[in-house]
């Protein structure tokens, strides 16, 4: 048996049913007492229950009910795009946190090439459609798209042109994108779509 207060990891025996009851993040399994969660153990003397009480409370949890994310364009590849989002509604997560974006979830309306819209490097604003990892986004929303781009010849950063195009004020390179609610305006701050 662990003792009170040890990290428990899912599956991990922590008594013999005729000791304690099942409790909170555990299960019971031919008489056998185990972890359902990552957790320190807490046995409740007093009802005879193991428990096991989660550390941290996971950010993906309610990552479906998010508004927004905020992550970096890794690869572009097919009808998919790798993406590692690095906040979720101005909160940081720490490590990042992998997701997709499917061709069909780019904008409301067809879209032939993801790499016409979407490009490595671009820094996007996505809602989150699942909680589980790879997290799928969508970029459909009218407050969601690039919202910081390098142009694809000289590197430097691009600026709103119309609502579909971005435009490198250095090589005058013109570049169509799915424009997300904030961009770098052509004075160069940041600003609405509808300005």
């Amino acid at each position: 048996m662990k003792k009170q207060g040890d990290l428990a990891l899912p599956g991990e025996d922590l008594a013999v049913a005729e000791e304690f009851m099942a409790g909170d993040g555990t299960y019971e399994i031919n008489g056998i007492v185990r972890s359902s969660t990552v957790g320190k153990i807490f046995y409740d003397m007093l009802n005879r229950k193991s428990n096991v009480i989660m550390v941290k409370k996971s950010p993906l949890i309610n990552l479906k009910k998010a508004k927004y994310v905020i992550g970096v364009v890794d690869s572009v590849t097919g009808e998919n795009a790798k993406v590692s989002v690095y906040s979720v509604e101005e909160k940081n997560v720490g490590d990042s946190i992998s997701a997709i974006l499917h061709i069909s979830q780019i904008a409301n309306k067809r879209v032939n090439s993801i790499s016409t819209y979407i490009k490595v490097g671009d820094i996007i604003r996505a809602k989150p459609i699942t909680g589980r990892i790879p997290i799928s986004l969508t970029t459909k929303p009218n407050d969601c798209g690039v919202i910081l781009a390098k142009c694809s010849v000289c590197g430097n950063i691009m600026f709103k042109e119309d609502e579909e195009h971005l435009r490198c004020t250095y090589c005058n390179n013109q570049e169509t994108r799915k424009i997300g609610l904030y961009v770098v305006k052509r004075n160069g701050r940041k600003g609405s779509q509808k300005e």
